[in-house]
């Protein structure tokens, strides 16, 4: 029987191996490309799709999209060679040039011919704040909310035009400081739960046409000058003619071909809030360099002011620290004359201002300026050195492939066939064994040839076929792992504090999650509720089981606002459906002998539940509720990502930031406090039991 058992598990895998080698050989011909979920991805993904089939047909390889949540995952992507080409912001694009190998070939353009859009500042719609004056006056009284801290207008921006240059620390000036996406930001201060948040004039302008009711509730009481536009990068080591195919794709998408065409693809632009591409290179983030140097200008300054300011410090070793931060800002003071220079220099470059006036142009009279900008995108990849692209049709008659997941389906149902031909053929007895009936074996047959075959369906929609990249790649993993390898202990207090927030969410989540899994528990159990009772409460348990913390988080957040009470009803409710289960499960193993004594006084069925029923389930109910506990504070490390408060919310920023040594300092305290968790919810157990 084993060896029967062996002899199926090593066809399937056979099988499999096949499989991956079949995948493997496709990978040359694609090229992934990532976009960011600025807001809900499924939008984002269906938005971008119609472009990339564009793009798949015209340039000849097999454009795969993806999205990432944050900015920080597409940059990392990118430099562990995952993602090909991405659309990012200026502030993320920064990053992936300077850590993923990456750089600018293209930047957008708005319907309009804008070249930029602005950072704002936005409180409700009622707020007694009217003036930036008024937001700064720093009395701890206001909640304040950023984007993301690769944003460059939810945060980059600001700091450097509001806070940096007045010597401000929102951390300090404010009650509360958050970090959420666009959306989430300009949602919570329209409900009036958080004071004033940052968002830029492009997220406002697509909700004027999809929610304008939302925007009667804000008010802008700031906004930055204009920001360049966000840029599409590749990897440098893309292969030439790859790079060629892009660009050119992208430099005239919306401005070739004839008329029908053009406005086409001119219609899915506008669904992306673009009106086309310019060429562009790394100078693009000239601008975002000199923010960033102001608002590091500001930082050490402030610094040098509070060690003047600090009188109980040592002299000697004052003078040591001014020195270092004079050092520091003479060098901030020759990159930032030396990103001057560059930007003039850029801004005198005749070819440029040449193709920008021409698409712009072309915005309003597309038929006119087609032959002037096809001049211009050429004359600019000559420049660039980028070989012009052999052979490549323009909305090519590339022959109509099977649709992939057909194709997979099919090769699912053959691997499936293949398994059950030769299970049933293995499984025959031998001449002098007993006989086994022919179904038996044919179920078996069927057993195993449906499993193989939903794995073989589901290869290539799981990447189980990149397994072999986990081996291949494991230099990259390392290089990322080095990053953890030095810990930054400076800010160590303060994620303490947030640890005991944390804890304190994980307790009080798990206490309201018990107090509604009593009820639940007892009206589902089968010997205690009737069926018309117990069927609506199981489900009420199953749908709060089945749904996440993060999206009930989500929820709350619209009714509480961001911080730590959104976490807790979180994880109160999915926890109660949890809880639920078990409770009624633990109900339903009780010993009966107890209650036919109780209800033999004469007692009615509350009195059953609370002498008969309560007694004999506490010591389970209460090591399940500690297990929860334990669990609870897993989980509330990650309601950060919604902005529900504690470490988690710490830690999403310091990976974003691409900070991650500090990074390490909150992972190992995290691991520090759960342990002491798990063994404290250990000796209650023991006492309980």
């Amino acid at each position: 029987m084993m060896i029967r058992c062996l002899a199926r598990l090593l066809a399937g895998l056979a099988v499999l191996g096949l499989a991956a080698a079949a995948s493997a050989q496709d990978e040359g011909n694609r090229i992934v490309f990532g976009v960011v979920a600025t807001e809900q991805s499924e939008n984002v993904l269906a938005l971008w799709e119609p472009f990339v089939e564009d793009m798949t047909r015209d340039t000849g390889y097999d454009i795969e999209l993806r999205s990432a949540g944050d900015y920080t995952g597409v940059v990392e992507a990118m430099r562990a060679n995952q993602v090909h080409i991405a659309w990012l912001t200026n502030r993320s694009g920064l990053e992936a040039a300077r850590r993923a190998n990456a750089e600018v070939f293209a930047k957008f353009i708005y319907p309009d011919g804008q070249l930029g859009y602005r950072s704002i500042i936005i409180v409700p719609a009622n707020s007694p704040l009217q003036t930036l004056d008024d937001l700064l006056v720093c009395d701890g009284s206001i909640d304040f909310g950023f984007g993301d801290p690769l944003s460059t207008s939810g945060t980059l921006v600001p700091n450097a035009y509001v806070f940096s240059p007045r010597g401000i620390d929102p951390q300090d000036c404010f009650n509360q400081v958050t970090r959420a996406s666009h959306e989430s930001n300009l949602l919570t201060v329209a409900n009036e739960q958080l004071d004033a948040a940052t968002n830029n004039t492009t997220n406002i302008e697509r909700l004027s046409r999809t929610r304008p009711e939302v925007l009667e509730n804000i008010r802008i009481i700031w906004r930055s000058p204009l920001i360049q536009t966000d840029p599409i990068m590749w990897r440098t080591d893309l292969p030439a003619e790859a790079r060629a195919r892009i660009q050119e794709f992208f430099l005239t998408y919306g401005w070739r071909g004839d008329a029908e065409q053009r406005a086409r693809e001119q219609a899915v632009l506008r669904e992306l809030e673009m009106g086309g591409f310019l060429p562009a290179t790394n100078d693009h983030f000239l601008p975002i360099q000199r923010l960033e140097l102001i608002d590091r200008r500001a930082s050490t300054l402030a610094s040098i002011a509070r060690l003047q300011a600090d009188t109980d410090m040592n002299d000697v070793l004052r003078e040591e620290e001014l020195t270092a931060l004079g050092d520091r800002l003479a060098e901030i003071e020759t990159e930032l004359a030396e990103v001057a220079l560059q930007e003039r220099a850029i801004a005198t470059q005749e070819v440029s201002l040449a193709i920008e006036s021409a698409r712009a142009s072309m915005l309003a009279n597309p038929g006119q300026n087609q032959d002037a900008v096809s001049d211009l995108v050429s004359t600019f990849l000559q420049d660039q050195g980028v070989p012009p692209p052999q052979s490549v049709q323009l909305m090519g008659n590339r022959d109509a492939e099977a649709d992939p997941t057909l194709r997979r389906a099919f090769i699912g149902l053959l691997v499936g066939l293949l398994v059950f031909g030769l299970v049933l053929f293995v499984s025959r007895p031998p001449r002098h064994a007993p006989a086994r009936l022919f179904t038996d074996r044919l179920i078996d047959a069927v057993i195993w040839g449906g499993f193989f075959g939903l794995l073989i369906w589901s290869f290539w929609p799981a990447e189980v076929f990149k397994f072999p990249l986990l081996g291949a790649n494991a230099d990259r993993m390392g290089e990322y792992l080095a990053g953890f390898a030095r810990p930054d202990f400076t800010e160590w207090q303060t994620y303490m504090e947030q640890i005991l927030v944390t804890i304190q969410i994980a307790l009080w989540g798990t206490f309201f999650a018990v107090v509604l899994a009593i009820p639940l528990g007892l009206l589902g159990a089968s010997n205690i509720a009737p069926f018309w009772i117990r069927r609506p409460v199981r489900i009420v348990m199953d749908g709060l089981r089945a749904i996440n913390e993060l999206v009930v988080a989500a929820v709350f957040v619209a009714a509480v606002g961001l911080g730590p009470f959104a976490g807790v009803l979180a994880l109160a409710f999915h926890t109660a459906g949890v809880l639920g289960k078990l409770f009624s499960e633990a109900v339903e193993s009780i010993d009966e002998g107890p209650v036919e004594g109780v209800r033999a006084t004469g007692a009615g069925p509350m009195n059953e539940v609370t002498w008969a029923v309560v007694p004999q389930v506490i010591p389970l109910w209460a090591s399940y509720a500690l297990y929860r506990f334990e669990s609870n504070t897993r989980s509330a490390t990650i309601l950060g990502l919604i902005g529900a408060g504690g470490i988690g919310q710490v830690l999403i920023e310091n990976i974003r930031s691409f900070e991650y040594g500090k990074t390490a300092v909150i992972i190992g305290i995290i691991i520090i406090a759960v342990t002491l968790v798990d063994m404290l919810s250990q000796v209650l157990r023991k006492r309980l039991m």
